[in-house]
């Protein structure tokens, strides 16, 4: 499932990796904002633009934004998921770890940031997706506007 067009991919695709995180926090933080209003189509709109950008960002700095990735690809999931769409939740899913699995795992950073290895964990044991997603987060107001407390897991 893609969230960008194909003429937005290929205009983000030219930014550089500092514009590219800064465009994916904007757009989470636009999450935040459609979450607390019950926008839900605008908020599924805005975390999957996050996540294509977080998976475009990979493609040419494969060591960066797997948190980024991580926690998008989670709350899109999420929202697929309470909207009844398992497929397209699941596709989003197998595309993050792809994109995950796509390089050489990076082990961390001094900044904290967990290795990549840490994130698809994440991904496949939704026990641990609440506590990921208030870690990196941090946005109290989000947190409580839209509870991870029904982790997203792979339909069967």
């Amino acid at each position: 499932m893609k969230f960008l067009c194909l003429r937005h991919h290929q205009m983000f695709a030219k930014l550089s990796l500092n514009e590219q995180n800064n465009l994916w926090m904007l757009w989470m933080e636009n999450a935040v904002t459609f979450c607390e209003k019950n926008n839900t189509e605008q908020m599924l709109a805005a975390t999957g633009s996050a996540f294509d950008l977080a998976c475009l960002a990979r493609t040419e700095h494969p060591d960066c934004m797997q948190v980024e990735l991580t926690l998008s690809a989670i709350l899109v999931c999420r929202t697929l998921r309470d909207h009844g769409d398992h497929a397209a939740a699941d596709s989003v899913l197998f595309g993050a770890i792809e994109s995950l699995q796509s390089a050489e795992p990076c082990y961390g950073s001094p900044s904290g940031w967990c290795s990549t290895d840490e994130c698809i964990e994440v991904l496949l044991d939704p026990s641990r997706q609440p506590e990921f997603v208030t870690e990196y987060l941090n946005w109290p107001s989000f947190s409580s506007a839209y509870s991870v407390s029904q982790p997203l897991a792979v339909a069967h």
